[in-house]
C-alpha cells in the first residue's frame, strides 16, 4: 500500500469552550478522491482551514508529502492548492485575466503561464468563456474557473470546500469529470460535501458529525458495515403498506422514497419471508432486488447514533 501522503492525527480545534473539531484522524493516499461528508456545521470547513494553514489547530499533528504540515507550512504552500466555498474570482477582470493574475501570484509567467492557463481553460471547458467578465458567468462556470485557478500550479495535493454548492445536476457532473482528470494528473483531492451523490462517488470517505470522526472507510464497505439489506416496494396503497410493514418482526425500519416504501432488514433476514407475510395481509406490490443500503441510510443511522450517546 502505497505511504500517504496526508496523514492526519488528533486534530483538535476549539473556539473558547466550544471544540469545532475533535480528535479528528484519517489519511489521503496518493491519486485518491478522499470525501470528507457530514451537515453543515459539522466541522468541514474549519478541518479543511487548518489543513491549508489559514487556521492554528488547538491540538494534534499533521503530515503533508512527507513534511510537518504546521511547522513546514510555508515549504509545503507551493505544493498545495485550495478552493473555497466562496469563490475568490474577482468579479471585474475576464475569466483569462482572473487566471493569468492567480497563476502570477503561484509564480507562474511568460509562455509557462500562457501555456498553463490555455491548458487549464480547455481542461474545464471555459475556454469559450475565457474573454467573458467573471461577473456573467453561472455558478457552475465559475467554480470550474475557480478550479482551474487553484490548479495552475499544479499541485500535489488539492483541497475543495463544498466546490459544487448551489450549482445544477449538469453543472455538478462536469465539476467532477475535472476532478477525474486532476486525479489522472497526478493529483490527490479532499473535498468536503454534504451531498451523499457525490460523497458516493469518492474512492474514501470520514463522515464528521459534530466535529467527530462517526465513520470512514470506502463507501461500499461503510454500507455493508451497516449490516442491513434494503427492499423498495411499490404499491398504490403504499401508506397503508408501509403501516403493515413496519409491524413485521425483522424489519428495522419502513420509509417512504415517492409512491414506494424502503424496507430494511437485517442483513441476515429473510426478504422472502418479509415479501409473503406482506401478501398474506392483503397487500399487492412490486418488489425490486434487495440491495445495500445507501449513504442516506447510513448518514440517519451515524445522526440517530450520536443523538442517543
Amino acid at each position: 500500500m502505497a505511504e500517504a501522503i496526508l496523514e492526519v492525527r488528533g486534530l483538535t480545534r476549539r473556539f473558547g469552550d466550544f471544540t469545532a473539531v475533535s480528535d479528528l484522524s484519517f489519511e489521503i493516499r496518493p491519486g485518491e478522491i478522499f470525501g470528507f461528508l457530514g451537515p453543515n456545521g459539522a466541522g468541514k470547513s474549519t478541518t479543511i482551514r487548518m489543513l491549508c494553514g489559514v487556521l492554528a489547530p488547538s491540538a494534534g499533528e499533521a503530515r503533508a508529502l512527507g513534511r510537518d504540515l504546521f511547522t513546514d507550512a510555508d515549504r509545503l504552500r507551493a505544493r498545495m492548492g485550495y478552493m473555497s466555498q466562496k469563490s475568490s474570482l474577482l468579479t471585474d477582470l475576464t475569466v483569462a485575466e482572473n487566471l493569468r493574475f492567480f497563476g502570477g501570484l503561484y509564480g507562474l509567467e511568460g509562455e509557462g503561464l500562457q501555456s498553463e492557463v490555455a491548458f487549464r481553460l480547455h481542461e474545464m471547458q471555459v475556454w469559450d468563456q475565457r474573454d467573458l467578465l467573471v461577473s456573467a458567468l453561472s455558478t457552475g462556470e465559475r467554480q470550474r474557473v475557480a478550479l482551474a485557478a487553484a490548479t495552475l500550479h499544479r499541485p500535489e495535493i488539492l483541497f475543495l470546500d463544498e466546490p459544487t454548492s448551489g450549482v445544477d445536476p449538469l453543472r455538478r457532473r462536469l465539476f467532477w469529470e475535472a476532478m477525474d482528470e486532476l486525479v489522472a494528473e497526478g493529483m490527490s483531492i479532499l473535498v468536503t460535501t454534504h451531498n451523499l451523490a457525490e460523497a458516493d462517488q469518492c474512492d474514501r470517505l470520514a463522515f464528521i458529525l459534530g466535529g467527530k470522526l462517526m465513520a470512514y472507510g470506502r463507501p461500499r464497505t461503510l454500507k455493508e458495515d451497516l449490516g442491513r439489506q434494503v427492499i423498495e416496494l411499490r404499491a398504490e396503497r403504499f401508506r397503508e403498506l408501509q403501516a403493515s410493514a413496519r409491524e413485521i418482526p425483522g424489519v428495522l425500519s419502513a420509509e417512504l422514497l415517492g409512491r414506494s416504501v424502503r424496507v430494511s432488514l437485517s442483513a441476515g433476514g429473510d426478504p422472502a419471508a418479509l415479501l409473503a407475510a406482506l401478501r398474506q395481509a392483503g397487500h399487492a406490490f412490486e418488489a425490486l432486488p434487495s440491495e445495500l443500503p445507501s449513504l442516506e441510510d447510513l448518514f440517519v443511522e451515524l445522526v440517530q447514533r450520536s443523538r442517543t450517546a
